[in-house]
């Protein structure tokens, strides 16, 4: 009797460990749809006409809607701990709900409030990811996908060489499934990025993340996108930085003084020099006319400076507000090419001082992890300035469907919650457990 019961006891354990692995795989696979869909890669390899950009895909945009049925599904699945990881994230959730409530004053309400909607989706994927992954996990489900991305960019310039590199204006340019080369440099970049913390968290797939990140970084040249190249340069250099800081404490204050030292030449050169050094990388004063775009739209921003146009409208109508900015530049500017004059246009300075609040306190928490943090140090710094950078270029601050914004939210997110930190080697502690100082390496 006993050994039947023993028996049945066992079998009902391996069925429910079959369950819970196959319920884990479907999880998995899931979650690597929606972080692929989430590039744009496959939106515009499959359902954006080259030769018509401005005109949206029907079909592109029904395709969302099994994306976020999954997101929505995945995250009541886990409602506690998505619970528990919003409470401790209001900034965030002040942030969306301004752009929600830009409907009672934008120039197309239900235009803002579908893509309001939508901002609140890829808000939620960015919070389920901090609630449901460890630092190590986000980042290495973030690298696979990532590395699909890469092969799939060498398979399309491969299989269709007209599809994959710019034919028109950057000729020879390589896109690979995106419609312009700067996105596949901005993607490479945060690839890049994520390689490199793959490879600190995970070094026995150092056999796979390396090459994989020298990948990335030929991409990026590749894309010939000079934002990327810089942005990949200083994550490279932030990466040897950190390395060198973590591992030899002797050398810690020479690297400090170091740093301050680089920058402030940068600087001074910068200011004393400005058309020579934007020449080394291919750029002029206006910074291939991003300042003249800029400059049309602070004329905008003063008619509504406060409460903007309404969330995601403003470059909506051909004949609406957007309208004299295109006129005065003689051609249809599709965004602002910089978040933070984007995200006024939407949402006013009210929703730009929101946002920078939740910016520069994430950036605070990021660095604090240099003292407290384990591996995921590399990981909240690099990434919180390679965002900024790119904020400045790309319309990226608060923008639905963008995995850019997710990475952020999943990142911001378990910084204000304090996750404990991820070491490879020791036990997982609390964040504010005090530690006696070790040699161990990181």
């Amino acid at each position: 009797m006993g050994v039947s019961a023993d028996y049945n006891h066992g079998a009902l354990q391996q069925r429910n460990l079959a369950l819970f692995s196959l319920l884990r795989g479907v999880e998995n696979f899931l979650v690597f749809l929606i972080l692929l869909y989430f590039t744009g890669a496959i939106a515009g390899l499959l359902f954006i006409d080259l030769n018509d950009l401005e005109s949206e895909s029907p079909m592109g945009r029904l395709m969302w809607f099994p994306i976020y049925l999954m997101t929505l599904a995945l995250s009541l699945r886990i409602l506690p701990q998505l619970v528990r990881i919003t409470t401790f994230n209001p900034l965030i959730v002040i942030c969306v709900l301004w752009c929600g409530l830009s409907f009672f004053w934008s120039i197309d309400p239900p235009v803002s409030m579908r893509r309001a909607v939508a901002l609140l989706m890829t808000t939620l994927l960015g919070l389920f990811l901090a609630a449901r992954y460890d630092w190590s996990e986000l980042v290495q489900r973030l690298a696979f996908a990532f590395a699909f991305l890469v092969f799939l960019t060498f398979i399309v310039v491969l299989v269709d060489p007209l599809r994959g590199i710019s034919q028109e204006i950057h000729y020879g340019a390589w896109r690979g499934p995106w419609v312009e080369k700067n996105y596949l440099g901005s993607s490479m970049t945060r690839a890049l990025v994520v390689m490199m913390c793959a490879f600190v968290m995970r070094p026995d797939r150092g056999w796979f993340w390396v090459p994989m990140g020298l990948l990335c970084f030929v991409l990026v040249l590749l894309s010939t996108s000079k934002t990327a190249l810089l942005a990949s340069l200083l994550a490279i250099g932030l990466f040897i930085f950190l390395r060198l800081y973590r591992r030899y404490p002797v050398l810690r204050l020479i690297l400090v003084y170091g740093l301050f030292f680089i920058v402030v030449l940068f600087v001074a050169l910068l200011a004393m020099f400005p058309d020579e050094m934007l020449g080394l990388i291919g750029k002029d004063a206006t910074l291939t006319g991003r300042t003249d775009i800029w400059d049309a739209l602070i004329r905008s921003i003063k008619e509504k400076p406060w409460f903007g146009f309404g969330y995601g409208v403003y470059w909506l109508d051909q004949l609406g507000p957007s309208y004299y900015v295109r006129l005065s530049l003689q051609w249809g500017v599709p965004t602002a090419h910089n978040g933070w004059i984007e995200t006024w246009l939407s949402v006013g300075a009210v929703g730009v001082a929101l946002f920078a609040i939740l910016y520069f306190w994430t950036l605070i928490l990021a660095f604090m992890r240099i003292k407290r943090g384990g591996t995921e140090t590399y990981w909240v710094v690099i990434i919180s300035l390679t965002f900024l950078i790119f904020s400045v270029s790309e319309s990226s601050v608060l923008q639905q469907n963008d995995l850019s914004w997710v990475i952020f939210v999943a990142t911001a997110a378990k910084l204000f919650a304090f996750e404990r930190p991820f070491w490879r080697n020791r036990l997982r502690e609390n964040y504010f457990t005090q530690r006696v100082p070790t040699m161990i390496t990181r």
